[in-house]
């Protein structure tokens, strides 16, 4: 198992929201995400909790992202290591080894953020909401053989049984 994470920032109405989200390497859902208006430590570190918590991975759980400095902190990196996860970092200058991530960031701004002119900060935590149920459970992916991943997700548990 491998999750994926990253952080974007957005601009709306003369503010910066930073967004956090994880997804599961295997079937490109997004796990968890968080929205903040500063890039914390506490933004990444509340978005791992919450996938830990809802996804209680087995042993053997890696976690990928870039080098960014909220992922180098002490803090969160003994996180890790007290849930027996390994980090994977991506290599220094490299964005291509985080791709799944930046092809996500992509997507919602595109296909969400760009598009609307959201009146209000709730409006943009709902916008956001929106496109992360969208993006699990409508939105086929090539990658998956044009399923989505709550489907993928589906077939993986079906086959198990």
């Amino acid at each position: 198992m491998v999750w994926v994470s990253d952080i974007t920032a957005y601009r709306f109405h003369h503010e910066y929201f930073y967004i956090c989200a994880i997804l599961d390497l295997f079937s490109r859902k997004v796990i968890a995400y968080r929205v903040a208006k500063t890039s914390s430590t506490q933004l990444i570190t509340l978005a791992f909790r919450q996938a830990y918590s809802e996804r209680r991975p087995e042993p053997g759980l890696i976690f990928h992202s870039d080098r960014g400095k909220q992922y180098l902190s002490r803090s969160f990196q003994m996180l890790l290591k007290e849930s027996g996860v390994e980090q994977s970092l991506s290599r220094p200058g490299n964005p291509h080894d985080n791709a799944v991530m930046e092809s996500f960031f992509s997507y919602l701004k595109r296909e969400e953020l760009y598009r609307h002119d959201y009146p209000s900060e709730a409006a943009l935590l709902r916008g956001i909401d929106q496109y992360v149920q969208f993006y699990n459970s409508k939105r086929p992916h090539s990658t998956l053989q044009y399923k989505t991943p709550d489907r993928m997700e589906k077939n993986c548990l079906d086959a198990k049984e």
